[in-house]
């Protein structure tokens, strides 16, 4: 027997336990491993060559799975755990399967990757693939099954319980939670990005891809930082992919921001996986892959909200954090302006929510470092994208006043309205005929590219849609006409206002645009699949994909006075830029469009997980301080003792518990 060193007799008790349960989960975790190893090659490539599942390496793989799982089972419980062994509980065996299922789908993973991705169908790839997922599923469920499955019949001894309140075990104050969050992240970005891989084009990100690519002039109709953005990731990955990829990891990094900061402020290790459910959410999901200026916006002003609430965590001082955080806050809040114009109403009160997270009294002086430095970031950035990509102007702002004009106005007075501001004869028939083709089609709005006469090919070409003069009679006709015809104006936008909140024609960009290039197709398998689950949903919960119900969110989000929990500032400022971004619509509205939209769901969803995390909280606390006997509530707080919120440091306010518990007694 082998006697224990000097450094282990000094170690704590949790040390040695958790030592003690890393080589017994090793063991059984080796002993499945070879079963599965074992049973995967005799599914894929037994004798005499080619094993009963050669054809479909990803369903050996699942299946060699659940035969570890049984072995996984037997072992852990009458082995590992096996001091918490006591009668099965349905609870623990429902986290078993689950975690296990999660573990089938990270060790799968890689071999449909592989397969699918790279073309990869050796005995070699496939076991190096495998062997990726199986280290990444190991960690998960090693995490899992101390935390959550073998703990129903857990009775500790009196020193290991006294460290873990005195805060000194890893596990006990939940220093690897936030890793194991990361990995969950990674996993779900992971899985998500496969689906979209190389990335879902539309239309528009066909033409932002052709001007980062050189084969078309960049132009200011689409956002020249994204073109030059696309343009760098192409030069240094060399994939047309990395644009895509780039979007799912912003949006999976910011889900794990959101889920520590979320599990910092509660304590809840439960409650901060709900926030994965962000990123998994139809109305979230179904444009992440796709390569949009809405897309960017929604998630560079989603990290700013990530950023706010993980700063609301930090303890008194650390001033250099502060700053490094309001200066990474401002850079996306900058390229959030300038991906999309009207990005600037929205970001107004998200600032405030990151600066106010940042120092709780921040005075003059911060306030105007905050603004001079975001002017500063958008006009350096704006000058330094035009110097690189000389954006060709297309003077698209035209479309608005067309729009209106042909709308508003029948085609003689549009005529007459032509001549009055100058027009020349040939502008002025064209206008003509779009105001008569609108009125006989019943096209409401999108006026330049359904009734505008074009000439053949005029898609293929680039060049300005309108010239300087045509566009500057647009600008004079509608400036000499509308104050005139205020009602019937007010009248056309409301309609198009209402069809853009109730109508919402687009709930899904799939994979299969006509004008997508060969070299960029998606997978159809994964593009149906996708495809099912998020028209699946619109068809069975249709309000979440339109604009009118994520303007209700907003607008009560805004106008509660005080909402309960700790995040009732960040609450009623998310509502606040949402209702901007949408109010912004009201005179420009192109068409019914549910990507206009998509910060607004994304600021709504995030909003109503808060206010989920809030309510569960508070209920929690209550039920905590109704079975603590007197004097014992302080150890019936289920914050972890090592997070900032569990001592009440976060921005000096007590935990939600704590305060609840100290008024009742009041």
């Amino acid at each position: 027997m082998l006697r224990p060193t000097a450094w282990m007799r000094r170690s704590p008790v949790w040390m040695r336990s958790v030592r003690r349960e890393v080589a017994a989960f090793g063991t059984v975790g080796a002993l499945a491993f070879v079963v599965e190893t074992a049973s995967f090659n005799l599914l894929a490539f037994g004798p005499p060559g080619e094993g009963l599942l050669h054809a479909v390496p990803a369903g050996a793989s699942a299946l060699a799975t659940v035969l570890a799982m049984l072995v996984g089972w037997f072992g852990n419980r009458h082995w590992t755990y096996r001091d918490r062994k006591g009668p099965v509980d349905p609870r623990e065996v429902a986290w078993f399967v689950g975690v296990n299922l999660v573990g089938l789908v990270i060790t799968a993973a890689p071999v449909y990757v592989a397969h699918r991705l790279s073309g990869s169908s050796s005995a070699l790839s496939d076991n190096a693939a495998r062997l990726t997922g199986w280290a990444a599923a190991t960690f998960v469920r090693f995490t899992v099954y101390r935390e959550l499955v073998f703990t129903s019949h857990r009775e500790d001894p009196p020193d290991v319980a006294a460290s873990s309140r005195r805060g000194s075990g890893v596990w006990r104050d939940d220093r690897l939670w936030p890793g194991f969050l990361a990995l969950t992240a990674a996993v779900c970005g992971y899985l998500v990005s496969t689906v979209f891989h190389p990335g879902f084009l539309t239309a528009d990100s066909v033409e932002q891809l052709l001007q980062a690519e050189g084969t078309r002039p960049v132009t200011d109709w689409h956002p020249p930082v994204m073109a030059l953005l696309w343009r760098v990731l192409i030069h240094t990955t060399g994939a047309l992919s990395a644009m895509a990829a780039l979007q799912t990891a912003v949006l999976w990094g910011t889900v794990w921001v959101l889920a520590v900061a979320l599990w910092k402020r509660t304590g809840s290790r439960p409650l901060s996986l709900l926030m994965f459910g962000f990123g998994l959410a139809p109305h979230i999901a179904n444009f992440t892959g796709v390569v949009w200026k809405d897309v960017h916006l929604a998630y560079a002003l989603l990290a700013v909200c990530a950023i706010a609430l993980l700063a609301r965590e930090l303890p008194p001082g650390h001033d250099r954090a502060r700053w490094a955080l309001l200066v990474l806050g401002l850079l996306f809040t900058a390229y959030a302006i300038l991906v999309r114009k009207n990005a600037l109403p929205a970001a107004l009160p998200v600032l405030p929510m990151l600066v106010l997270a940042l120092w709780p009294a921040p005075g003059r002086r911060r306030w105007l470092i905050t603004a001079g430095s975001l002017l500063a970031f958008t006009a350096a950035g704006s000058v330094a994208v035009s110097s690189l990509t000389h954006p060709m102007a297309v003077r698209q702002y035209a479309q608005i006043p067309l729009d209106d004009l042909t709308h508003v106005l029948t085609p003689r007075e549009v005529r007459s309205a032509a001549g009055q501001a100058g027009a020349t004869p040939s502008f002025r028939d064209d206008l003509v005929e779009t105001a008569r083709t609108c009125r006989t089609k019943g096209i409401l709005w999108d006026a330049y590219f359904t009734c505008y006469p074009h000439r053949p090919g005029y898609r293929d070409t680039v060049g300005p849609h309108f010239t300087a003069d045509e566009a500057d009679v647009l600008v004079r006709m509608w400036v000499q006409q509308m104050p005139g015809r205020a009602s019937g104006y007010a009248e056309y936008r409301a309609r198009t206002f209402t069809r853009l909140l109730f109508e919402g024609n687009l709930r899904y960009a799939g994979g299969t645009f006509g004008g997508t290039p060969e070299n960029v197709r998606v997978d159809p398998a994964l593009d149906a699949l996708m495809r099912s689950y998020v028209t699946g949903l619109a068809r069975d919960v249709p309000w979440l994909f339109q604009a009118w119900f994520w303007l209700a969110v907003a607008l009560v989000l805004t106008l509660r006075p005080r909402w309960p929990g700790p995040w009732s500032r960040e609450l009623r400022l998310l509502g606040l830029s949402s209702v901007l971004y949408i109010t912004c619509y009201l005179p420009t509205a192109p068409q019914a469009n549910y990507r206009y939209v998509y910060w607004p769901a994304s600021a709504g969803t995030l909003a109503l997980i808060l206010i989920a995390a809030a309510a569960l909280t508070r209920r929690r606390a209550l039920r905590a301080a109704e079975q603590a006997p007197d004097g014992a509530a302080a150890d019936a707080s289920p914050t972890p003792s090592g997070s900032p919120s569990a001592a009440g440091v976060g921005n000096g306010r007590p935990a939600a518990g704590s305060r609840l518990r100290k008024r009742e007694a009041a």
